[in-house]
């Protein structure tokens, strides 16, 4: 297989993950910068500085300033998600028929544009609501949005790669990612220092780029590599009652279903009732996969608030939060780059030992680690107690990649693999819609309680990854 076969698709990652890791910080201070300005030119105008129109971070760390920025941030969060989860299934039909590089030019597009717009609302403060970005997700009814980008990205990566090694470029391709992620998180922190608009700047720039990258993309051709036919198919543990002799046990409706996408895999559907159909039975054949990945998200949403968070309880400014995040970003980094050989010892040490029951390791002891340390974060009054819950949070990383490539090793054919990970994408674009809402709720109830209530957003956390490692045990 051609290097720029896998190269391309990873270019393409790189570039939309910097440009959002250099906006993150900006972004969050610019929009409670607006916030912040709302609020005092109603309660308190003379606090605001005459010459920058602007009020200093310090004052913008009260309640009512954080409870509104976090339900604008929240609320945020589920317009954006809702039109990719309506057109991110049609997306999955229409993938089918068109080609999948105009579909991904077409997304960066459209993603473009959309970031064009919504820091536009925030930058002229004075004349539109800073409420108008929420309609910046309208732009995703024609993009399909972040779940589209990274369905097509990542369906394209496995594609280019065989089964027997996915894991391993899963797994450094996210841990070179994730330090990209903390340079522009990093990069983007220290530039905020003067002005969060420069690295707004700078990450719409970058964002731009990839709409070239997608025409070369686009004018490139090559061959799939298949995946594993001799994978056997995914079940869970069956429990007694689907056993009668009126309900087909799992193992068979696996089967019969695995036999169907072989004859799938040999001949497309005709029409498009078929092809609704046939993502329809992959999403019945990989539910218990499919409904940890749900899960999983939702108990990752409190990322979302992580770094609002930190600011608020430990009287951190929105910079040195970030540069914090970063450097947690940095240690998952690491822990990525080692689990390829960890696996390689693993498998070596103990013959028996196949790649199915690696990953189902891998799965327990990420899952174990993220709910320890969100335990530890959510009681952490010091911050050399949150630095430690931070450092063992990050040995979570790797719980996605190792459930996605354990999926993915049985699949039949490429096209699954599309269908698959765009059920996987638009699941977690779902938990997504009810993350937004749900961790700004519970921000600003921990904010009404105080003290160690605010602790509470990461024992919900913590809750969720035990959760996890008890429906995580049912594979197999």
């Amino acid at each position: 297989m051609p290097q720029s076969a896998l190269f391309l698709p990873i270019l393409l990652k790189a570039l939309a993950t910097f440009s959002w890791a250099l906006q993150v910080t900006p972004r969050l201070r610019a929009l409670e910068s607006d916030v912040c300005r709302t609020h005092y030119r109603i309660y308190d105008p003379g606090l605001i500085n005459p010459f920058n129109d602007s009020v200093p971070e310090e004052l913008c760390k009260i309640a009512q300033v954080q409870t509104d920025l976090a339900y604008l941030l929240g609320w945020d969060a589920f317009f954006q998600n809702i039109p990719a989860f309506i057109v991110g299934f049609l997306y999955s039909v229409i993938s089918e028929r068109v080609d999948r590089k105009t579909l991904l030019l077409l997304n960066v597009a459209c993603h473009t544009v959309e970031k064009i717009y919504f820091y536009s609302i925030s930058y002229f403060y004075n004349v539109f609501d800073i409420r108008l970005i929420w309609a910046a997700s309208l732009f995703n009814f024609v993009g399909g949005g972040l779940v589209v980008f990274n369905t097509l990205t990542l369906a394209m990566i496995a594609e280019a790669v065989p089964a027997s090694s996915l894991t391993n470029v899963f797994f450094n391709l996210t841990s070179s990612i994730t330090a990209l992620r903390m340079l522009g998180v990093t990069g983007g922190s220290y530039l905020t220092s003067s002005s969060p608009w420069l690295p707004i700047t700078l990450g719409l720039f970058v964002m731009a780029m990839t709409i070239p990258v997608c025409l070369l993309l686009r004018a490139y051709q090559y061959q799939m590599i298949p995946q594993n036919e001799e994978s056997e198919p995914l079940v869970m543990d069956e429990m007694p009652i689907l056993n009668s002799p009126r309900s087909p046990s799992l193992n068979n409706i696996g089967e019969q279903t695995q036999h169907e996408n072989k004859v799938v895999g040999r001949s497309s559907p005709k029409n498009w009732l078929n092809l609704v159909k046939t993502s329809r039975d992959d999403a019945l054949t990989y539910k218990l996969p499919l409904s940890i990945f749900v899960v999983h998200q939702l108990g990752m949403g409190i990322l979302d608030i992580a770094q609002q968070w930190m600011s608020k309880r430990y009287a951190w400014s929105i910079q040195t939060a970030g540069y914090i995040l970063a450097s947690e970003t940095l240690l998952s980094a690491v822990i990525l780059a080692s689990l390829p050989k960890a696996s390689a010892f693993l498998l070596a040490r103990w013959k028996t030992f196949t790649a199915e029951k690696k990953d189902l390791l891998l799965m327990k002891c990420t899952l174990t680690a993220a709910a320890a340390g969100a335990a530890v974060i959510a009681l952490a009054e010091r911050r050399s107690f949150l630095f430690l819950g931070l450092a063992v949070f990050a040995f979570g990383a790797g719980f996605h990649d190792a459930l996605k490539s354990f999926v993915t090793a049985r699949l039949r054919d490429p096209a699954q693999v599309t269908r698959v990970y765009l059920w996987i994408s638009m699941l977690e674009v779902a938990a997504n819609m009810i993350n937004g809402p749900f961790w700004a709720l519970m921000y600003t109830f921990s904010l009404r309680i105080g003290g160690m209530g605010l602790g509470l957003p990461f024992l919900l956390s913590s809750g969720a990854c035990v959760g996890i490692i008890l429906l995580v045990r049912r594979l197999r």
